[in-house]
């Protein structure tokens, strides 16, 4: 599929009916172990200024707000931060806000503290940085209520030039570490915005947003922490570079898990996508590390985008490392440019229609390492056609669609199993195969359940039966995919399946799936994202309705930069 149509006028339409994320506030008690601001672990930087360090705990007992020390002030539910230093919040405050305006490090503690408020965003940084400990053992909350923003991301009305666009809104850069919990709940957009760079270093989270989840606009970094993040949009987001180096990442995401406007990296940790529309998203996406399962409705890994000053993008995904499962109703890896495979361990299952393919690209397909298996319909299917692959793979094209549970077995002309498979959960009539056990020039039996055929390697890729006809083949083993029938990059074969409540087409933005025992609703609360019923873990997107897409849906909005360079200027409106 091509990927880089416009969608200048994209809005954000969001079916928030019969929707809450169970968002009461429970006042939280006060514990024990009150730290002291002073001796925050976080240390503060004032390098530029020398200026005065400030310490002070805020201690909130029924909506009363108490503060013992200097560089913070409160008038009614409004605290505002004066003064670099540390800060220890402890307590509950309806309809409160925070804001922080002052040179230098912020550090606040969260001691068991939650925040609340339905008419703006409940902490604000206009100037400082803000660091944001979680306390060892406590649970945090802060929670956005105003109803979700459904104007236009171009929009300059003048409410669009007002609004904070997030619960944890910053000018500056937004720090998170520590080993307690932290709930966000982003009603009106975005759960975490920095419009310069947002990382989190450890942590327990638990994020819910109308639109972007984590968003930091020049860059988003994941040092480690657990995560368990549901959106209507982006779970993870960033106009710059997104690096995840480690973490226990859980995503529902109404579009694409992690979005990257350039670079997206993940060195290592685990990323368990249970439904997105796409998966990892970036004009180069690199994965050098850890345990990757992603469930998505279009393309799983997917390297498209637009720079932000119009000129030619390269695109490239490169995987040197890692184990990757994808479960695609689109196509499975996605490169607008080039696929590099220099280590790792990739399994693809699927798509089971026509057209799209397991892997897709439009420059070449190399393989030096690691190894591959993908299946699906041969109607797309490609291989590598790199002239630098100095591993051999296979491609059999079956008679036949496999039937379910069918075991795809890899032997030498011995018999000795090389590889064995048989958890496929979409049907198939193709197979690829390549990893560093097979040799150029020795013979080898391969085999999908009562279909069996022999081949002698040759180095680079090897075609085993005949592919089935339809859809307008490309070269067997690969090569660009600048013909196709219709002339927009994609035969009329069949569609990716459509998520539960993600129809592109329908509803705008698209919802994550229906999580259920949360669909209630509470009349205090404006209505939240919708929570993920979709394909579980190592589970297949459902197929029933693969006619829906028309042929301009292929490549939804690919160009995000595009859509929000009128929007730059307007506080809370920048993606």
């Amino acid at each position: 599929m091509k990927k880089n149509i416009n969608k200048t006028n994209k809005k954000i339409v969001m079916s928030l009916a019969g929707m809450g994320l169970m968002l009461s506030l429970g006042a939280c008690s006060n514990v024990g172990k009150n730290a002291d601001a002073a001796t925050v672990s976080a240390n503060v930087s004032n390098k530029s200024q020398g200026a005065e360090v400030s310490a002070a705990t805020v201690s909130i007992d029924n909506n009363s707000v108490s503060i013992n020390g200097d560089g913070i002030s409160s008038e009614g539910n409004v605290i505002t931060v004066s003064k670099a230093g540390n800060y220890n919040f402890t307590g509950s405050l309806d309809e409160g806000q925070v804001i922080i305006d002052t040179d230098g490090d912020v550090n606040f503690t969260f001691n068991n503290f939650s925040i609340s408020n339905s008419k703006d965003a409940p902490i604000v940084v206009k100037n400082g940085k803000l660091n944001i400990i979680l306390a060892e053992g406590t649970d945090n909350k802060v929670s956005d209520m105003r109803a979700a923003n459904t104007e236009d991301e171009n929009s300059s009305g003048e409410s669009s030039t007002k609004a904070y666009d997030a619960a944890i809104y910053g000018e500056s850069d937004i720090n998170l570490s520590g080993s307690g919990s932290l709930t966000v709940e982003g009603g009106y957009e975005d759960a975490i915005h920095s419009k310069s760079s947002l990382a989190v270093d450890s942590g327990n989270y638990t994020v819910t947003a109308s639109h972007h989840g984590l968003n930091g606009k020049t860059s988003l970094t994941v040092r480690n922490g657990k995560f368990d993040v549901t959106t209507v949009e982006d779970a993870f987001h960033s106009k710059g570079d997104v690096t995840v180096e480690n973490g226990e990442i859980n995503i529902n995401a109404g579009d694409d898990a992690i979005h990257a406007d350039n670079t997206l990296t993940v060195k290592d940790g685990k990323i368990n996508v249970a439904a997105s529309n796409e998966g990892l998203e970036g004009i180069t996406v690199n994965i050098e590390g850890g345990d990757v399962t992603v469930n998505s409705s279009d393309d799983g890994i997917n390297a498209a985008g637009d720079n932000e000053d119009g000129t030619q993008a390269n695109y490239a995904i490169n995987i040197s490392g890692g184990n990757i499962k994808v479960l695609p109703g689109g196509d499975g890896i996605d490169s607008n440019g080039d696929l590099n495979i220099t280590g790792g361990n990739i399994v693809i299952d699927g798509p089971s229609d026509g057209g799209n393919a397991p892997v897709d690209y439009d420059g070449t397909a190399t393989i030096t390492g690691g190894s591959i298996l993908a299946t699906g319909n041969s109607g797309m299917f490609e291989g590598f056609n790199g002239n630098n692959s100095t591993q051999s793979s296979i491609i059999y094209y079956l008679d036949n669609n496999a039937a379910q549970g069918s075991t795809i077995k890899l032997s030498d002309e011995s018999g000795n199993e090389i590889f064995s498979s048989s958890d496929q959960t979409q049907s198939y009539n193709a197979v690829l195969y390549s990893s560093d056990k097979l040799e150029s020039g020795k013979k080898y039996n391969i085999s999908v359940g009562d279909s069996k055929e022999s081949v002698t390697l040759n180095s680079g890729s090897n075609t085993v039966g005949n592919r089935q006809g339809g859809m307008g083949q490309p070269p067997q083993g690969g090569g660009n995919r600048n013909q196709h029938p219709n002339g927009n990059g994609r035969g009329q074969g069949g569609q990716p399946p459509q998520m539960n409540g993600n129809d592109r087409e329908q509803g705008g933005m698209g919802q994550p799936p229906q999580i259920k025992g949360q669909g209630e609703n509470d009349n205090n609360r404006p209505p939240m994202p919708p929570q993920g019923d979709g394909p579980q873990m190592n589970q297949p997107p459902s197929d029933n309705n693969q006619n829906s897409k028309n042929e301009g849906d292929s490549k939804k909005k690919k160009n995000k930069q595009k859509n929000n360079k009128n929007s730059d200027n307007n506080s809370g409106k920048e993606t």
